[in-house]
């Protein structure tokens, strides 16, 4: 998994040439000019402009020129991508871990190990956000976010049905038991939500239950998926939507925030699997009071799925020293406390994850539960190693398939992915 893939041919000419225009000149005026692209919603935009300023405050006769990239990630990856391929990329941008092996095995990102070490020292990392970026013992990006998705819950809908949330959260089996109670389309005359809950990305069930997708996600040899805990996944997932409290697949994807956060924000479904980045869309809602629970356990234990976002340096930069200077000031907790103001990040340092400045920003108010998600042995993702994208489609086209075609074995299913990945894994080794 180590080869380096060439990016070249990727993109057609005509793409290319769109992305030419969005270069710019690395001098305005007598002053040193950066730019920086990122992706991110009009008030995530007002975060970002904000390190922007004081880092020019702090530095006077810089220029930190801001190339936002409205909508969705996978937009801006692929914009990003062809800029790479054009030579037209900006000095500093966003990475979003899906692409990040990618990229740093590709040499388009420089390694700034030594700047993320420095912070680390002084900081006390939090282990899933080292997990998250470092590939031996290296950084191609500083790490500025990392947690694990939580479950939010209606106060007001466990209320009705006369549940009280435990601190320690509840396990996936007691959550099947709970979610007739909690909705009305289940035959639940008590109940203030259509919906319990809508199942969550399928990894974090199949970890739960003790499914793994590699032997080893950083350099996988082999695809695992085809074992009993993969398939008691399986059988679990298909158990809660025969019970109709669950979220049919036909109404929302797999993965819980996409697209479906507003069944949770109207009061229709009353758990919901998603991350700090939702906090923004939730402060308006004033017809229930809302929390935070960790992730439900499974046999294997309550492992969630984490997200993670960095800021990398370009190789092809004309002001790397000065492009390395912004990214220090923003991963540094001056710029983790701007970041945090917009309430869609938690510190990646131990030390302000669970500090008070940090605690305070409520809601949720249960926001520590965010900060354990970083924790040890808390959470993973897909892969570690270039491809991350390849293997969440074939992953997630399978667990699709598994709660739509119950006629046929979770076995046969998860052994037919198992063959799927591993042919993947030996048209992308060496």
């Amino acid at each position: 998994m180590r080869r380096r893939h060439s990016i070249i041919g990727l993109f057609a000419p005509a793409l290319v040439c769109l992305v030419v225009a969005a270069g710019c000149a690395r001098t305005e005026s007598g002053r040193r000019t950066i730019t920086y692209s990122f992706w991110g919603t009009p008030e995530q935009q007002k975060t970002e402009l904000a390190v922007i300023r004081a880092f020019e405050a702090a530095h006077p006769g810089v220029r930190v020129v801001p190339r936002p990239v409205p909508g969705a990630v996978p937009r801006y990856n692929d914009k990003l991508q062809a800029m790479f391929v054009g030579q037209v990329a900006p000095d500093v941008v966003m990475i979003e871990m899906s692409r990040y092996d990618d990229w740093a095995s590709r040499g388009v990102l420089a390694d700034i190990s030594d700047d993320v070490e420095e912070l680390a020292r002084s900081y006390d990392m939090m282990p899933v956000v080292r997990q998250a970026f470092a590939r031996d013992g290296r950084f191609y990006a500083a790490p500025i976010n990392a947690h694990a998705q939580a479950m939010f819950y209606n106060r007001e809908a466990l209320a009705a049905a006369g549940v009280e949330a435990p601190a320690e959260g509840f396990t996936w089996e007691e959550l099947l038991t709970l979610a007739p109670r909690l909705a009305r389309h289940a035959g639940a005359s008590g109940a203030v939500t259509d919906y319990a809950f809508q199942l969550p990305p399928p990894t974090i069930l199949f970890w739960a239950f003790g499914g793994r997708l590699f032997d080893d996600l950083y350099q996988p040899q082999r695809a695992t998926v085809n074992s009993p805990g993969g398939a008691a996944a399986v059988r679990f997932m298909r158990r809660a939507l025969a019970t109709d409290a669950v979220l049919p697949p036909d109404i929302g994807a797999l993965a819980s925030d996409t697209g479906t956060y507003q069944l949770f924000r109207d009061g229709r479904v009353a758990l919901f699997v998603s991350g700090r980045w939702m906090t923004p869309d939730f402060m308006g809602i004033r017809n229930f009071t809302w929390d935070v629970l960790p992730i439900p356990a499974g046999p294997a234990g309550r492992i969630s799925q984490h997200g993670g976002t960095a800021l990398g340096v370009w190789r092809g930069s004309r002001e790397p020293e000065l492009a390395r200077a912004f990214v220090r000031f923003y991963a540094s907790p001056e710029g983790v406390r701007l970041t945090m103001a917009g309430r869609r990040y938690v510190p990646v340092y131990r030390r302000m994850a669970f500090s008070e400045e940090f605690l305070r920003l409520t809601p949720p108010e249960s926001l520590a539960v965010f900060s354990r998600s970083m924790e040890a042995g808390a959470a993973l993702n897909y892969l570690y190693a270039p491809g991350y994208s390849d293997v969440k489609r074939l992953f997630d086209a399978a667990m699709e398939k598994a709660i739509i075609r119950t006629d046929l074995a979770p076995e046969a299913i998860l052994a037919e992915l198992e063959q799927e990945l591993n042919r993947w894994l030996k048209q992308n080794q060496r």
